[in-house]
């Protein structure tokens, strides 16, 4: 007796070169998995590195609970977003590129521990570490201060390391990190002096474009502004950093989310993971003063309106919650780019079903004819 469970009208390739490119392994992720039994596994791997970060989040008493995917006002990151048009409201939405504000607002609204692991949108360019869709965790700890915070981190990225892969030690092009070293701390203000002679409080706009230029960064018209000018010249330096470090004293015309130092209010009580070359994880004492916060909105309202399409917008109605009292506390995320640093992979050879550009094959316009 034979049942016939389904048509198979293409033979399969015979082997892997029967898939021409890469391109065509992302356009028929299918039949890379179908053939590849390791590339199920890569992904198997990256199902459990999110449940190491669950399992690692839970034990440390923090909750997950879920936020908008579509926002009025995007905001918690310098990204240009993607719009889109609630048919039933009659009003465009955005898709959001970072759920912080609405993590905060729960704790204005009592929750101390919170998390939350889910999609991202960022509307930019596509390289090698980054695509417009990416999942990520994100989390916000009442009552504690970014150095309290920045332990935590350090301790959940070394636990999902040995959870899903058993050791500390990892790879990523020419760097090579050991995550169980002791983490360096590198200064942002006093690195850049250090390398260009650069002081990013006093250094004009014309010096910093110059120094850029001589190291082979060009920035469009519409790009040049001091945040971005600073941030290309730190960029420059981190490809050379393997890590692990934390990058530390950022400051606050770079920060518009992030509690200013006691000692000196031009800096932030802010931390980035450095890993390989690249920023790999984002977190800070989150500002809680509504008056300055407004401020600080303003301004990046103001570039903005200016042209630079990656400044955050004015969100009035955060505003309104920080006055009802938001409890002081360290916030702080990460996203599937560090899965990426850990296989020693590209974003889309992690992503099952990377975006790309509509384009089918003459085989498949001729047996079809459309």
């Amino acid at each position: 007796y034979l049942r016939i469970l389904t048509k198979s009208l293409r033979p399969l390739p015979e082997k892997w070169e029967g898939l021409v490119d890469q391109e065509q392994i992302f356009r028929r992720r299918y039949l890379d998995l179908t053939i590849n039994p390791d590339r199920r596994e890569l992904f198997r791997r990256k199902t459990k590195f999110w449940d190491a970060n669950r399992e690692f989040m839970n034990s440390r008493g923090f909750e997950e609970l879920q936020t908008p995917v579509m926002e009025l006002v995007p905001g918690g990151a310098d990204a240009r977003p993607f719009v889109t048009h609630h048919n039933a409201l009659d009003q465009d939405f955005y898709l959001r590129i970072s759920p912080e504000l609405y993590l905060k607002r729960l704790l204005g609204g009592g929750f101390e521990k919170v998390y939350t692991i889910g999609p991202n949108f960022r509307n930019e360019g596509i390289d090698d570490e980054h695509l417009q869709e990416f999942s990520a965790i994100e989390w916000y700890w009442a009552y504690a201060s970014y150095r309290e915070n920045m332990e935590l981190v350090r301790d959940c990225i070394r636990h999902v390391a040995k959870s899903v892969y058993g050791k500390t030690e990892f790879t990523r092009g020419d760097h090579t990190f050991d995550l169980a070293n002791e983490w360096e701390e590198v200064d942002y203000v006093e690195i850049i002096k250090q390398k260009f002679g650069v002081d990013i409080f006093t250094t004009s706009d014309d010096e910093m474009l110059k120094i850029l230029e001589e190291n082979g960064v060009n920035l469009d018209e519409g790009e040049i502004s001091r945040n971005r000018l600073v941030d290309n010249l730190w960029k420059v330096i981190r490809k050379t950093i393997s890590g692990p470090a934390f990058l530390v004293n950022e400051p606050k015309f770079m920060s518009p989310l992030a509690k200013s130092k006691a000692d000196n209010p031009e800096l932030t009580e802010r931390f980035h993971v450095l890993l390989a070359g690249s920023e790999l994880g984002n977190g800070y004492s989150e500002l809680n003063d509504p008056v300055d916060q407004l401020e600080r909105f303003k301004e990046q309202q103001k570039a903005r309106d200016a042209g630079d399409e990656e400044s955050q917008m004015l969100d009035i109605d955060f505003v309104e919650m920080l006055e009802y009292g938001m409890p002081p506390a360290s916030g702080y995320a990460h996203s599937e780019r560090l899965f990426d640093f850990f296989e020693n992979i590209t974003a889309r050879e992690g992503t099952l079903f990377p975006q790309m550009r509509k384009k089918l094959d003459d085989t498949t316009l001729e047996i079809y004819d459309i």
